[in-house]
Order: structure tokens, then sequence, then C-alpha cells
């Protein structure tokens, strides 16, 4: 059995969101084909199926279910951590620690970083 992926559960996601191969392929840049391709193999991998056809529509199975809860828990907290991890990479979340010597440096040093403090203790990013 292979290792299921991130790209298996946004396949999941947007295949139910869209209600069809098609709309779910153009939302995730793919054709219908390679998307069916997709699907194809991973109930191969995983040995069950994911979809069942009714008419025109896809419907989860209940292993598709399963799958779909968990792509609508774990997705979010991908995009999260995604942006978290930007916001470190761009210096606009994380801890400066300054240290110094003396207590005169102390001084001079808060006067000059106050307005910065300030302004950290209304960013949205320090909550």
């Amino acid at each position: 059995m292979e290792i299921l992926e991130r790209i298996h559960l946004a396949i999941i996601r947007e295949v139910e969101r869209q209600g069809s191969l098609t709309a779910a392929a153009a939302q995730l840049n793919l054709t219908q084909s390679a998307l069916s391709h997709a699907i194809a193999k991973l109930e191969d991998q995983i040995g069950v199926k994911i979809w069942r056809r009714e008419g025109r529509s896809l419907q989860p199975t209940q292993p598709g279910e399963f799958l779909l809860s968990v792509a609508n828990r774990l997705l979010p907290q991908f995009a999260h951590a995604e942006e978290r991890l930007r916001q470190f990479a761009k210096g606009e979340r994380g801890t400066l620690r300054i240290g110094m010597e003396c207590h005169p440096c102390y001084q001079w040093l808060l006067k000059i970083v106050a307005p910065y403090l300030d302004n950290c203790k209304r960013c949205p990013a320090a909550l």
C-alpha cells in the first residue's frame, strides 16, 4: 500500500466540492483524464473504491467519506502551517531577543525600541 499524499486529499475534496471530475480537474489545473487516472491509481493503491457513479454524478463511498473528512480537517491545517512558515520567512512572525551588558545601554535601547514594542502589541500576528 502506498502512502496517502496531500494531493490525494485535495483531489477528493475538490471532486466533492465541484460535483464532477471535469469541474474538479479545471480547479486543480489538471485534465479530466489525468484526474481520473490519479483517482484510479489511488483506489488501486489503497484497495478500496472512493467514488461510485450515480448517473453523471459521483458519490463518495464509505471510505471516500472518511477520506473527505480527513481532507477537510488536514488541508486547512497545511494551509495554516504554510502561512505561518511564510510569516517566519518574511520576518513577520517570531521572537526578537536583544541582550545587553550594561544598564545605561538598557535606558538608551528602551527609548529606541518603545515604538516598535507598542506596534507589536497591536499586531494581529502577535496574538
